[in-house]
């Protein structure tokens, strides 16, 4: 199959992406390993969303003509399972070309087409758009003995408390998914938080990357109770089963959760040599959201990493316009 625009993923990028190409008459396809939004579909849907979905300020839309707040969810901050439901009505209102059950295996190029090889053949492009985001690929720190534990989990697979009940854990991470996992936790597992750093907080750096939970006044007081044990400045020399070893003292647990963050997840594009960031792993990109390195290559999403905002769905969704402004100039020059 040939398309003029090929786009890997149907996450928010992904989808906002195939809108785009959609009002530019682009013939092209969504490529998506489950169902529409299936990254989505896979975490804890019950998380808390920590960008505000209100008419005012609305920070969780991926388009103005089609925001989230007209539908029943709940406000100021939605929950992943209300935004995994928006994501699919907005696939259905547009009625958006997917692919769906379709794994991507492998990216390659020949001349000047891509050929995507999948569990449903292959498919032919002379771009590519890559959306596929970062939930596929938690990162887990290597740290000797972390690694290949049975009792260390990542925060992406965190469901609920219930298995967790009148057990100790110990959370590794300074984030939000930590401070989220901490709170719900709390009062039914003795809880340890152990953060590299001092913890940040909104409230006072107005960063939003410093949010901690839905309420850090709350994470406070039960830090402050020590509800939960916070540890700052935790520096993990190792694990060995379930004991961690830290520089002055051990925490045996029962189950240790890394709420560690994510890396890219290139490895269906390892046949093309591009570059990437040696710490983050994401692909080294132009302004316009085109890889430095291979032409007609792009990324959409947090995969168009240029600084902290490119994480948060505010911060990437603006920039998928432009990308494919850049792509629907290239398809019409190709055509002349």
């Amino acid at each position: 199959m040939e398309k003029e625009l090929l786009i890997i993923g149907s996450g928010p990028a992904g989808l906002r992406a195939g809108m785009e190409a959609k009002k530019a008459d682009i013939d092209y396809l969504i490529l998506d390993r489950g169902e529409v939004a299936q990254s989505w579909r896979d975490i804890r849907q019950d998380m808390p969303l920590l960008s505000p979905c209100l008419p005012q300020r609305d920070w969780t839309s991926i388009s103005d003509e089609f925001p989230i707040w007209k539908f029943d969810v709940h406000r100021p901050f939605c929950f992943a399972h209300e935004f995994t439901d928006y994501l699919i009505k907005f696939s259905d209102h547009y009625n958006l070309n997917v692919s769906t059950n379709t794994q991507v295996n492998s990216i390659d190029k020949y001349g000047d087409s891509f050929q995507i090889s999948s569990n449903k053949g292959i498919f032919n492009s002379k771009i590519v758009l890559v959306a596929s985001g970062f939930f596929g690929n938690p990162y887990i720190p290597n740290i000797p003995g972390l690694r290949n534990n049975p009792v260390v989990m990542h925060s992406h697979q965190f469901k609920s408390h219930k298995p967790y009940q009148n057990k100790r854990v110990v959370i590794i991470g300074s984030g939000n998914s930590a401070a989220e996992t901490a709170i719900v936790l709390a009062g039914h597992a003795q809880v340890y938080l152990l953060s590299q750093n001092e913890l940040k907080f909104f409230s006072k750096t107005k960063n939003l990357c410093n949010i901690r939970g839905i309420s850090e006044s709350y994470l406070l007081e039960l830090i402050q109770m020590q509800i939960i044990r916070h540890i700052p400045n935790a520096k993990i020399k190792k694990v060995e089963g379930n004991s961690l070893y830290l520089d002055n003292k051990i925490i045996d647990a029962h189950h240790i959760i890394c709420a560690t963050g994510y890396h890219a997840d290139l490895s269906a594009l390892t046949n093309l040599s591009f570059k990437v960031d040696e710490k983050t792993k994401f692909p080294h990109i132009k302004k316009t959201g085109e890889s430095a390195s291979i032409e007609n290559l792009f990324f959409a999403g947090p995969l168009a990493y240029t600084k902290i905002s490119s994480l948060l769905i505010h911060g990437f969704i603006k920039l998928v316009p432009k990308t494919l402004d850049v792509i629907s100039k290239r398809i019409i020059k190709e055509l002349v």
